[in-house]
Formats: structure tokens, C-alpha cells, sequence
């Protein structure tokens, strides 16, 4: 379980990433891409990527510093 402080933060930039986003990314990931937006296409391209870069960190450098 985490704290309310790191659920709040956590609210807060998921908030901001819509905003910059111009949409959430399962709007840009089943109504844009499904629309052939370029938008949508390039903004879910970004959204996979930085999922995956977020994953590698986590799994095989952070654990690596002893943070789990």
C-alpha cells in the first residue's frame, strides 16, 4: 500500500499528462487510432514506449540499487 501523498502525486500527474496529451491514452488508443488519427497514432507510439522504458527501469536497474 502506498501513502495518500504518493496517490495524490501519482492523480496529479496523470491529470497532467492528459492535458498534454490532448486525451487519455485509452481515448487515443481505441477512438483515435480506430479514426487513423496521426494524433493518436503518434501519442500511443510514445505512451508503449515510455511504458516500456518504465518497465526495463524498474525491473533491472532499480532493484539492481535495492529499491524494490
Amino acid at each position: 500500500p502506498r501513502s495518500l501523498g504518493w496517490i495524490l502525486v501519482a492523480g496529479l500527474l496523470v491529470g497532467f499528462g492528459t492535458r498534454l496529451g490532448n486525451g487519455c491514452t485509452s481515448g487515443h488508443g481505441v477512438c483515435g487510432i480506430s479514426r487513423s488519427s496521426v494524433r493518436s497514432l503518434v501519442a500511443t507510439g510514445v505512451f508503449m514506449a515510455a511504458a516500456a522504458v518504465v518497465v526495463f527501469l524498474t525491473r533491472h536497474v532499480f532493484t539492481a540499487w535495492g529499491a524494490d
